[in-house]
């Protein structure tokens, strides 16, 4: 099969957790006597400034890894798409349906085509950051704790865990890469999967209240070809408030490989 590069499509969006959200991390870092449930957190220090002056990622700061936007809004695109039954619950492999051409084919070495979407880390934005001191010093998380409560005697066994404060706010960049037309039109089920992420939950515990999130301040951006071998060209932009809108307005975003 033959591919040829058109271009990237650059998805930029805040992401808010409107409950408190819980993204395992390791163990090991912590202490004896810890806690055993943390969430994960920047290990060094992640100066962002080249994005947005002042943007400082401290070390012990919660973050968002890729792989967990991602991952969710893949399962939840393959339950939309009646993917899940076929496979007893594994990821998709066929190669051919609309989740992987764009997460690509589970475990399927023989795909012609290239994964089309790339989810990068998010980071609390600077806004949040500024929040989270009135937490305390060096303290961005907040303990929650949940009770195993016994049938029988009515005891209970607490169970403390981490989370992310509600109305933290990260900053999602997604890229989709174009070959083809059919590649275009695929991209809208990008926001299928966001917008079905909004009524699901992110992380854990999500069916105990945890990992409720919402998109805001969508930002789409075409990067041509020739705006890679020309960088005075202009790349052309559309600015949505949220999920619906965007989605309301698919054909805007259609348009801008087209440089209409």
């Amino acid at each position: 099969m033959s591919l040829q590069f058109k271009g990237i499509y650059k998805i930029k969006a805040d992401l808010i957790n409107t409950t408190g959200l819980h993204i395992g991390g390791s163990k090991e870092s912590f202490e004896i006597g810890g806690l055993d449930n943390p969430v994960i957190k920047v290990l060094f220090p992640i100066d962002l400034s080249h994005e947005e002056k002042d943007w400082k990622i401290e070390e012990g700061m919660p973050y968002i890894p890729g792989s967990s936007l991602k991952g969710k809004m893949r399962s939840l695109l393959e339950w939309i798409n009646n993917r899940v039954s076929e496979n007893k619950g594994d990821p998709c492999g066929c190669g051919k349906c609309v989740v992987c051409k764009i997460f690509g084919a589970h475990k399927n070495n023989k795909v012609e085509e290239p994964v089309k979407l790339k989810v990068s880390d998010a980071y609390p934005s600077k806004n949040t950051i500024e929040n989270w001191k009135d937490l305390g010093e060096n303290i961005y998380t907040e303990i929650k704790t949940e009770n195993v409560i016994n049938r029988i005697n009515s005891s209970a066994t607490p169970r403390p865990i981490e989370r992310v404060p509600a109305g933290s706010e990260f900053k999602v960049v997604m890229t989709y890469e174009v070959f083809k037309d059919e590649d275009i039109s695929n991209l809208k089920n990008v926001f299928i999967a966001m917008d079905a992420l909004q009524s699901n939950f992110l992380g854990g515990g999500g069916s105990r209240g945890n990992g409720r999130v919402i998109f805001k301040n969508i930002k789409v951006e075409f990067i041509s070809r020739d705006n890679f071998l020309d960088i005075s060209k202009e790349i052309k932009t559309e600015k949505f408030e949220n999920i619906k809108e965007a989605q309301e307005n698919f054909e805007k975003i259609k348009n801008l490989s087209k440089g209409e």
